[in-house]
């Protein structure tokens, strides 16, 4: 039986690399750089001093994105799971008042395959001709690169039924974050693990590969690399397409460097097709934070007004490790001008959180023009953890 469950998994993987769409032809960009802006925000936050916990009543929850459907109707994903297991399920939850309330979690990836250990790092996104997208991490059995994958799954009824898990990438990946370009273009990022003999002061280097697909996620292409440094782990990246024509931008958590996280950006036109990734040399790589301070996790969200915001977490002042203890750290959030560059404004969302407990693992919602959500994992003294809904007030001065 268990033979007949890997030929089938097998078999699955070959369907799914041989419907890759080829390569793009078009040569290589020799160079590009991006536009400039040189403005400082005019624009803070202030937060509510309390927050909701929106996942359901589960022991772990953690990574939470929501997303708009249509009106008020928005749709949140997680991954969440036991004491003994905590990337294990995705869950969905509804809310049809705008986040107010949300109807009972739905498990939308079990982890009911002898084959997986879990799934995890959960994004979601509404293409154009109305259907979900929905990308996630497969930890397999065993825990390597053969085993490990990237899937996805695609609801045509707003996640009344969704289709079948199909691998459109190998290895130990996560961390998938997507865009759809205006001409239907859909990109997919995510964080590769660089199985080589070469490691990094902690672990294996770590890239940010990016696959397309220009038919709803039928077809996608083979990876390509977009952003890598020797002897580092760039990850988590979450893109952005900015306002008035201005590039292709996400954000990436830079470890075992003291510049995190950075910002990597593309043209429209181009479309990542370089000769080799954004770098600091070739001015499509730039830090995105405030010297001296570290932040892993980021999130960008640019602002109907241009002005751009980045979550991140950090050690807030903690004496903890920010690799072992990174479950501890708390958020801060600052502002941006058009070009996700010179964030200043710094706000802090939990000012007075207690040391034994954490706030991380963060994404950013547009709730209307002037408010912002924060979507954190909190975590307790008992390790318990939920995903919480606070909300911050855009103001200018």
């Amino acid at each position: 039986m268990k033979s007949l469950i890997r030929l089938i998994l097998y078999a699955a993987v070959i369907w799914s690399i041989s419907c890759r769409q080829p390569s793009p032809s078009i040569p290589p960009i020799v160079e590009e750089i991006p536009p400039a802006d040189t403005s400082l925000p005019k624009s803070r936050i202030i937060w509510h001093p309390t927050s909701k916990r929106v996942s359901h009543d589960v022991y772990f929850a953690e990574y939470g994105r929501v997303r708009r459907l249509a009106g008020d109707t928005l749709l949140l994903v997680y991954h969440c799971g036991t004491k003994k297991n905590e990337w294990d399920n995705i869950a969905l939850r509804k809310s049809v008042d705008n986040g107010t309330t949300w109807n009972p979690a739905e498990i939308i990836v079990p982890d009911n395959s002898p084959n997986y250990a879990g799934f995890s790092t959960p994004d979601l996104l509404l293409l154009k001709n109305g259907w979900l997208l929905l990308s996630y991490t497969g930890k397999g059995i065993p825990d390597d690169s053969t085993h490990n994958n990237l899937q996805i799954r695609i609801s045509k009824n707003g996640g009344e039924n969704w289709g079948e898990p199909r691998i459109v990438a190998l290895g130990r990946s996560w961390e998938p974050g997507m865009l759809q370009m205006p001409d239907g273009e859909i990109q997919l990022f995510f964080s590769s693990e660089i199985l080589s003999t070469k490691r990094s002061k902690t672990r294996h280097e770590q890239q940010i590969l990016l696959i397309k697909s220009k038919d709803n996620g039928t077809t996608w292409s083979v990876p390509q690399q977009v952003a890598f440094t020797p002897g580092r782990r760039d990850g988590m990246p979450v893109p952005v397409l900015l306002k008035d024509n201005k590039g292709i931008i996400f954000p990436v958590e830079a470890v075992n460097n003291e510049t995190s996280p950075e910002i990597i950006w593309s043209s429209v036109k181009s479309r990542w097709n370089y000769k080799q990734p954004g770098t600091k040399e070739n001015k499509r790589r730039w830090y995105a934070g405030v010297n001296p301070i570290w932040g892993g996790a980021p999130c960008v969200l640019q602002l109907p007004s241009g002005e751009t915001v980045i979550s991140m977490q950090t050690e807030g002042g903690r004496k903890i490790d920010r690799y072992k203890d990174w479950k501890k750290n708390t958020m801060l959030v600052m502002m941006g001008n058009s070009m996700a560059r010179n964030f200043r404004n710094i706000s802090r969302p939990y000012p007075d959180l207690p040391v034994d407990q954490g706030a991380y693992f963060s994404s950013l919602f547009l709730k209307n023009d002037s408010t912002i959500v924060l979507l954190s994992t909190r975590t307790f003294p008992d390790k318990n953890s939920g995903v919480f809904w606070k909300e911050g007030h855009v103001v200018r001065d």
